[in-house]
């Protein structure tokens, strides 16, 4: 019995090379180590470390996600709606809803598939067909926890899809933060990413955060500039805060 090699490790000699690995890949290309993986609706690659040094003789490649069709921007509305509705502002629980492909439309559809509840977590169903095959998991946060945490870092392992958080829903601007996941590797992305058309009254925390530190860096010297590009450094608030003192 031949058994398939799930992860390959391998040259990027072409910037069409395409993905092959049943689960994922790791590529080294001429600016840097990706991890890459495909399914059906989605192609997504990781940036993993950058080259200072470029080796001419491969290929560039760039962190991305493409979706083979964008989630429509009423799916979110959608959401943010029915969470609001599904817990109070003074009682609140968190709620899981996962996103997927509808094979009889062939367009997208969403679920609610929480098995528990609770002010600071909420379990999937995961015997739910919705769960398994979700392209985006998203679950609401309490109000101020903006970022992802560690049990959800813990809870979205070993997963290829698209993972968001709800923040704020209760408040007159409730915000959202998205990211992909490959395998324990996260990459958070803006929402235009990944929706087709304009989300309205949610506001884009990973969008809003690059938008402020690429203004903050306009006055900052090359060398600092630099420092912070090669340290990837996370547009979160308290490192914005950090910068802004530079």
């Amino acid at each position: 019995m031949n058994i398939p090699q799930l992860v390959e490790r391998k040259f990027l000699f072409a910037q069409n090379q395409p993905i092959t690995a049943p689960l994922y890949e790791i590529v080294i290309a001429q600016n840097g180590v990706f991890k890459r993986a495909r399914r059906r609706e989605m192609n997504a690659v990781l940036e993993l470390s950058a080259f200072a040094v470029k080796i001419p003789e491969l290929a560039v490649e760039e962190a991305r996600v493409e979706l083979a069709e964008k989630i429509p921007a009423l799916i979110f509305a959608e959401i943010l709606a029915h969470a609001r509705n599904s817990t109070d502002a003074t009682n609140f629980t968190e709620n899981l809803y996962a996103v997927c492909r509808d094979d009889k439309s062939g367009g997208y559809c969403w679920k609610e598939i929480s098995r528990n509840r609770s002010f600071g977590s909420t379990i999937a169903r995961d015997d739910d067909t919705a769960y398994q095959n979700a392209v985006l998991e998203i679950h609401t946060h309490p109000p101020g926890c903006r970022a992802f945490s560690s049990q959800d870092d813990r809870d979205e392992s070993g997963k290829f899809r698209l993972f968001g958080i709800l923040v704020d829903i209760h408040s007159v601007q409730p915000a959202i933060r998205l990211r992909v996941g490959i395998y324990d590797s996260f990459w958070e992305i803006p929402v235009e990413t990944i929706a087709e058309g304009q989300i309205e009254n949610l506001t884009d925390l990973v969008k809003q955060e690059r938008e402020m530190l690429a203004e903050i860096c306009q006055s900052l010297s090359d060398e600092t500039q630099n420092y912070l590009l090669a340290e990837e450094y996370r547009a979160a608030a308290v490192n914005l805060s950090y910068v802004e003192n530079l």
